[in-house]
């Protein structure tokens, strides 16, 4: 059963337009809370820089899954962003959210069931040593996104090699 476009290439390119977009809306995000904070000491700029280098981590898989010609290191590389976005928790004053161009999360937040749902868009949030409120999420959009691409990869892996044909180079067999 395949969960995806049967053109492999278009499959990846889709992924790799999503990866883009939503790395450039996190670079926004990162940018607004930035104006948005008054003081930046060491923890806050840690979370800035976490923050910003999963956005432009997002747009270097998605660029990759788009120009590269060896498109299983990029799948890979596809796969580890993705799983970054996959679980979203916060417990004990530290937490990560994180999802870059679409979510669609299920989970419990406090003592309530949530589910969400965003398309275009970016999401960020990291607490150290602040944040007493419970949060339990898991990214099926993630979820979903990495099983293509291990499916993916999979059915590259299961093509037979190309054979080389002999050449010919003209020349009749003996006997002929």
């Amino acid at each position: 059963m395949r969960l995806r476009i049967r053109d492999t290439s278009l499959t990846l390119k889709i992924i790799g337009w999503q990866q883009i977009v939503g790395g450039i809306a996190g670079i926004g995000v990162i940018a607004y809370l930035m104006l948005q904070t008054a003081a930046v000491n060491g923890g806050v700029l840690l979370i800035f820089l976490t923050g910003l280098a999963l956005f432009i981590y997002s747009i270097y898989v998605g660029k990759s899954l788009l120009t590269d010609e060896n498109k299983r290191v990029a799948i890979i590389l596809a796969i580890i962003n993705q799983a970054f976005q996959l679980i979203q928790w916060s417990m004990f004053g530290y937490g990560l959210s994180y999802s870059s161009g679409a979510e669609l999360t299920v989970g419990i937040v406090d003592t309530t069931f949530k589910f969400d749902l965003a398309i275009i868009t970016s999401k960020f949030q990291m607490s150290i040593n602040s944040d007493p409120d419970f949060l339990l999420k898991i990214n099926l959009f993630a979820f979903l996104v990495m099983l293509v691409l291990v499916d993916i990869l999979n059915e590259d892996e299961n093509e037979p090699e190309a054979v080389e044909e002999p050449v010919q180079t003209g020349e009749s067999a003996p006997g002929m």
